[in-house]
Parts: structure tokens; C-alpha cells; sequence
């Protein structure tokens, strides 16, 4: 796996051959082949678990330090979260989206992803449990599952942010400052509205 995702970083995924993924491995093509089938096979998964260590490398880290905080605060929520001009994610961005769109053309990939989704959002929700619990009281006051949606969706769309010229780009300030207001506002929902069973 570990020569698949080097190959697939160094030629992309269209450049990805079998023979190559052997030699860096240093074993057979046919072994790969009884393992994975044909290319798509070792594509499928070799991006999955690549899409899958994006989300849950970040997701474990913002885990930690949310945790640690003794009485978190929505800047502590905020200053866990993507921004748009960040350019240290700019590339993890289009390889994610270079996966989605490889995976319409194959089937394996496509299946392998909905896996890692799953896996993706069960630990998001979870994630977004203990965020609530921990900032109101052990209640919740939102579905945990469409907070992990926002929050696991709303990267993505930065990648249209990184096509835009000049002016017309979304700041950081800019995006942080919504990130606060609506997270604000979720979190002062429990005033408003009776909070969901958990």
C-alpha cells in the first residue's frame, strides 16, 4: 500500500502501474494481482485509505486538543477548523477531489470510499457528540450527525476558493468570523428550542 500511494504521489493516478507499485515494493506483480485483482483493485485501495488518513489524521488531532480544554469556548471550536488560504491544505484539498472524481470511473474505489465514509462519519458524530455535551451541560442540542456533515463538507468547497483570482478570494477572517457566528448560533439553539435525545 505504502508503494501504491508513493507512486500514485509521484506520477498521480493516472500514471499508476502495476509494475511499477511492484518494483517499489519489492515483491511480484501476480502477488499484487492475487491480492488486489487488477490496478483498480490496488487503487481503490490505496486511495481510499488515502482519503480516509486525511480526514481521521485531522480529526484525531482536533480530538485532542478539544479534550484537553477544561472549559472550551466557541473561538476554541473556530481555531480547530480548515480556513480557505491555508496553503499547507491546499494539496491534501485537490487530492481528495482528485479521488472522488477518480472513483466515478471506478467502481471498487467508489465502494471503498462509502466504507471510509462510514468510518469518516462515525468518529465526525461521535466527535461532535462530546463537542456538544461538553459545552452544554451533557445535553445535545443539535443532530450530531448533521453537525459532522457541515463540518466534514465545508472544506471541500474551498477548492473553489483556490480557483478565484485576487479580490474576490474568502479571507480566513472572513470564514472564521461565519464559522463563529453559526456556531453561535447552534450552540445558543438551546434557548429556543427543546434539545434531541441522545
Amino acid at each position: 500500500m505504502a508503494a501504491a500511494q508513493e507512486e500514485i504521489e509521484i506520477k498521480g493516478i493516472l500514471g499508476l502501474r502495476v509494475q511499477d507499485v511492484a518494483e517499489r515494493a519489492r515483491v511480484s506483480v501476480p502477488l499484487i494481482y492475487k491480492y488486489f485483482g487488477d490496478r483498480d483493485g490496488i487503487l481503490a485501495e490505496a486511495l481510499g485509505a488515502m482519503f480516509e488518513e486525511f480526514v481521521l489524521q485531522r480529526l484525531d488531532h482536533s480530538e485532542q486538543y478539544f479534550l484537553s480544554l477544561e472549559s472550551p469556548t466557541i473561538d476554541d471550536l473556530v481555531a480547530m477548523l480548515a480556513l480557505p488560504r491555508q496553503d499547507f491544505r491546499r494539496s491534501s484539498r485537490w487530492t481528495r477531489v482528485q479521488i472522488l472524481a477518480a472513483s466515478m470511473e471506478i467502481p471498487a474505489l467508489r465502494t471503498r470510499l462509502g466504507l471510509a465514509q462510514t468510518a469518516i462519519y462515525d468518529q465526525l458524530i461521535t466527535f461532535m457528540d462530546q463537542v456538544q455535551r461538553k459545552m452544554m451541560g451533557g445535553q445535545i442540542v443539535v443532530s450530531s450527525a448533521a453537525l459532522a456533515m457541515l463540518v466534514h463538507s465545508y472544506s471541500l468547497g474551498f477548492i473553489l476558493n483556490d480557483l478565484e483570482d485576487g479580490g474576490s478570494r474568502v479571507s480566513d477572517e472572513e470564514f472564521s468570523h461565519l464559522m463563529h457566528a453559526m456556531l453561535s448560533g447552534v450552540f445558543d439553539l438551546s434557548q429556543r428550542v427543546p434539545t434531541i435525545s441522545s
